[in-house]
C-alpha cells in the first residue's frame, strides 16, 4: 500500500477524530472518515470523504478497500450510565475493525486507550481516589482492547495512552513516553493526541507499543475542581 492511499479514521466526528482529520488535511493526507452519526455539513472537515458507520453492527469492509491504515478514535463519553455499563466500543468495536482489516489486507492500526489503565506515578492522588473508581468499567474495556491487539496475528498496532483529555488548542509539545506518563505530565490535549496518532501511522513509529502522551498544564486545568466539573461530579 502506497503513502498516497487514504487513512481510515473511525470516530471521526468526535473531538480527537475531528482533529485527526484537520491535521491530515493540512499535511495533504487523504482520509476516509467513519462516524456513527454524520456531522452536519457545516461541521465537517473540507476535503474529507465521510461514511456513516455503526462499527458494532455494519459491514464496512468494502469502504476500507484501498486504505493503508486504520486510526480508531472511537470513545465512550462519561456519564453515570456509561460508567456503570459502557457499550463495547473498545472491545467488540475494535475486534470488528481488526476483522475488517484482515479481510481487506490492512495490517496497521492505531487506537486510543488511556494512560490510566495502569497505575501512573505522576498522577495526583486525588485523581486516583476520585476518578479512577468512577472510570473502572471503561478502563477495564480499554485494558481488554489492548490485550486483543496484542494477541492478534500479523497486526501492527499502537495503543495510544493519553493522559486526562483536554479540549484546548494544539501545542505540538506533548511528551511521549513508553507506557507511563512522563514526570509532571497528567493531561493531554485532543489536538496533540491527534497529531501524535497521525505521526505514529505516517512515520511507522511505536509499533506494537503503548505510548503515553501528555504535557504539563496550568493548574486551572489540573486541579480537583477542574476534574470534578468535567466529570460532572461533586
Amino acid at each position: 500500500m502506497t503513502d498516497a492511499a487514504p487513512l481510515a479514521v473511525f470516530g471521526a466526528g468526535g473531538k480527537t477524530g475531528t482533529e485527526i482529520l484537520r491535521h491530515a488535511v493540512r499535511k495533504g493526507i487523504a482520509v476516509r472518515a467513519f462516524e456513527h452519526t454524520l456531522p452536519e455539513p457545516s461541521d465537517r472537515v473540507d476535503n474529507v470523504e465521510y461514511f456513516q458507520c455503526d462499527v458494532l453492527n455494519d459491514d464496512f469492509s468494502s469502504e476500507l478497500e484501498g486504505c493503508r491504515a486504520v486510526i480508531s478514535a472511537l470513545g465512550i463519553g462519561f456519564s453515570p450510565s456509561t460508567a456503570i455499563d459502557p457499550p463495547p466500543l473498545y472491545t467488540e468495536g475494535t475486534r470488528r475493525l481488526v476483522e475488517a482489516m484482515s479481510a481487506t489486507g490492512i495490517s496497521r492500526i492505531v487506537v486510543i486507550s488511556a494512560a490510566f489503565v495502569e497505575p501512573q506515578p505522576s498522577v495526583p492522588a486525588w485523581f486516583e481516589l476520585t476518578a479512577r473508581p468512577a472510570l473502572h468499567n471503561i478502563l477495564e474495556q480499554m485494558r481488554a482492547m489492548e490485550d486483543l491487539l496484542e494477541r492478534a496475528t500479523g497486526l501492527e498496532w499502537t495503543a495510544a495512552r493519553p493522559g486526562w483529555l483536554l479540549d484546548e488548542p494544539y501545542t505540538g509539545e506533548a511528551v511521549i513516553s513508553d507506557e507511563r506518563l512522563a514526570e509532571g505530565c497528567f493531561r493531554c490535549r485532543h489536538a496533540d493526541l491527534a497529531a501524535a496518532m497521525l505521526e505514529f501511522v505516517c512515520e511507522n513509529t511505536w509499533v506494537n507499543a503503548k505510548p503515553a502522551i501528555a504535557r504539563p498544564e496550568a493548574d486551572r486545568f489540573e486541579n480537583v475542581s477542574a476534574l470534578k466539573a468535567e466529570l460532572g461530579i461533586d
